[in-house]
């Protein structure tokens, strides 16, 4: 029997029914809005008159916001991301770490939809001078500021971008691989998006009943569901080689071991209430959901349960654990 510690506290998961992410169709080259002298305008166009967009969609020119370098599958060859905001594009539900969490743990993953707008892949110049291949991930200005705040959302958003680059163009990339540049945005030039209104229209529309969802689904390809296979997938990914660093001792006495002692270094936590912490009779359970972090350890020993200790430093972040053992 497993008996919850009382000295961290640990919060609720809720339950989500449904994941599903929209990708707006985009494309980067607005010149075709500009008629020159020598241009095929039609005979009443003035030489450089502006020709304006269709009033089906808008041109988008997205600001900085971080660069991710990852590395394509079975390869060094590396491949840049360049994750944008605008405001015009729709931000996602507002959900909480533990209801993400909810959701990617649901049976029946379907309604979360995270808007973005892909751009085309293009070639540019790392610091090196080398030629490398680069896209555009254009986000909801609010919805970047959360990925920033929760590494939870960054590993989630990043893993749903790798999804779509594999669909949209055969790219498969490295999560393992993936690092955020600390000193630069964004690589190259950051290009502009032309984003339907419908497509806004249909994000802005999802808290429509589920007939109203599911007809505007059927009318656009633009919307992808992921079904339980995507979630498995993206779960998988965010948890894989999330263990953090620790060190596992036991102390002895009078030639027994008298008490298990754990060291966990949790770099980006900032309090204990981020922690859950799990004492069993032969098993040490830390988790944050939050972070992403998963400590499952059993022992050869039974633990006293009710006498366990646990002290997060905030300093160092680092979780040290004193549990008891039950004398044979």
């Amino acid at each position: 029997m497993s008996r919850r510690a009382n000295f961290l506290d640990a919060n609720d998961a809720y339950r989500e029914q449904n994941l599903r992410f929209v990708r707006n169709e985009l494309e980067d080259n607005i010149n075709q809005y500009f008629v020159g002298a020598g241009g095929n305008g039609g005979a009443d166009a003035d030489a450089g008159a502006m020709v304006a967009p269709p009033r089906d969609s808008i041109v988008v020119q997205p600001t900085a916001g971080f660069c991710v370098k990852s590395f394509k599958v079975n390869s060094n060859e590396k491949f840049f991301i360049n994750v944008c905001q605008a405001p015009e594009i729709p931000s996602p539900k507002d959900v909480t770490d533990e209801e993400l969490i909810g959701i990617l743990e649901s049976t029946e993953p379907g309604s979360f939809r995270v808007p973005m707008s892909i751009s085309e892949l293009r070639h540019t110049k790392d610091r090196s001078n080398n030629s490398v291949e680069v896209c555009d991930i254009a986000i909801n200005t609010k919805f970047l500021l959360k990925i920033k705040k929760s590494q939870l959302f960054n590993n989630f958003f990043l893993q749903i971008v790798a999804e779509a680059l594999s669909e949209k163009y055969n790219i498969q990339i490295s999560m393992d691989k993936t690092i955020t540049l600390s000193n630069r945005k964004f690589i190259g030039t950051l290009v502009s998006h032309r984003v339907r209104n419908d497509d806004v229209k249909r994000v802005a529309s999802s808290n429509a009943s589920p007939e109203q969802q599911a007809q505007s689904a059927n009318e656009s390809k633009l919307v992808q569901e992921i079904d339980a296979a995507h979630a498995a997938n993206i779960r998988q990914n965010y948890f894989k080689n999330r263990e953090p660093q620790y060190k596992l001792r036991a102390r002895i006495r009078d030639d027994n071991v008298d008490e298990i002692h754990a060291e966990l270094y949790l770099p980006n936590c900032v309090s204990s209430q981020e922690v859950n912490l799990d004492i069993g009779e032969d098993r040490i359970l830390v988790e944050s959901l939050k972070h992403g972090y998963i400590f499952d350890k059993f022992v050869n020993y039974r633990l006293h349960q009710e006498r366990a200790q646990a002290i997060f430093d905030k300093t160092s972040k680092m979780l040290q654990i004193r549990i008891p053992v039950h004398s044979t």
